[in-house]
């Protein structure tokens, strides 16, 4: 059996260093990279391949807007939809609770670990558990997954992924182009996150400094 692996990451020497461990697996396989969700969208959707078997994804990559992918996570949803079979592995750099969060929720990789936690042998661990059909985790995404109990009776997935957009610059006007509620809908609950976060009155950084305190992102 020969494996269909995409690896996908805007650092070419990053996909290299993939293959250079895929290699070293010694597994039949049959490998693209590309370095951009462009291009990465273009090779799912204009190469009608009847299978990926394993996507290698980062998460923070430039937009491709105009083929809605905001980073890593939307193109790995893209992925789940076209090859339900396919097992996904995200190696991105700091993972905040609210992405880790989302990642975990939307897409539920097979593999999720941070860059900072990796060297040679836990990239072919990772690569080799994932491939005989393991889940693999690193301890710092385990650690942050054990921290992100707290505060999930008051923050619903909505709240949170205002919070992320906000920490992400995202200004409260343009809110709505990336989650489904109306602008008045986000004033509302960015007024009910203030008074969860006991802020009588401030703006976007008040959110985002209080936010931390607690380990929301």
């Amino acid at each position: 059996m020969c494996l269909k692996i995409l690896l996908v990451d805007d650092h070419i020497m990053i996909t290299d260093c993939y293959k250079m461990v895929l290699k070293d697996l010694e597994i039949n396989s049959e490998i693209t990279s590309v370095n951009s969700l462009k291009c990465a969208y273009n090779f799912v959707l204009k190469q009608n391949l009847e299978v990926i078997d394993l996507a290698v994804l980062d998460w923070s990559m430039p937009e491709c807007l105009e083929n809605n992918l905001k980073n890593g996570e939307d193109l790995a949803r893209l992925l789940r939809t076209k090859y339900p079979e396919i097992k996904i592995i995200f190696i991105s750099g700091y993972l905040n609770k609210l992405t880790l969060s989302s990642i975990i929720r939307k897409v539920n990789p097979e593999g999720l670990v941070e860059k900072s936690d990796l060297d040679y042998n836990s990239i072919y661990i990772l690569f080799k558990e994932v491939v005989e059909g393991k889940v693999y985790k690193s301890d710092r995404v385990n650690k942050t997954i054990n921290q992100n109990r707290i505060s999930d009776i008051h923050f619903d997935s909505l709240n949170r992924e205002i919070i992320l957009l906000i920490s992400q610059g995202i200004t409260t006007k343009n809110i709505p182009n990336y989650i489904p509620l109306t602008l008045s809908a986000v004033h509302k609950r960015k007024s009910i996150i203030k008074e969860l976060l006991n802020i009588d009155s401030g703006n976007d950084e008040d959110i985002i400094r209080e936010s931390r305190k607690i380990g929301i992102i």
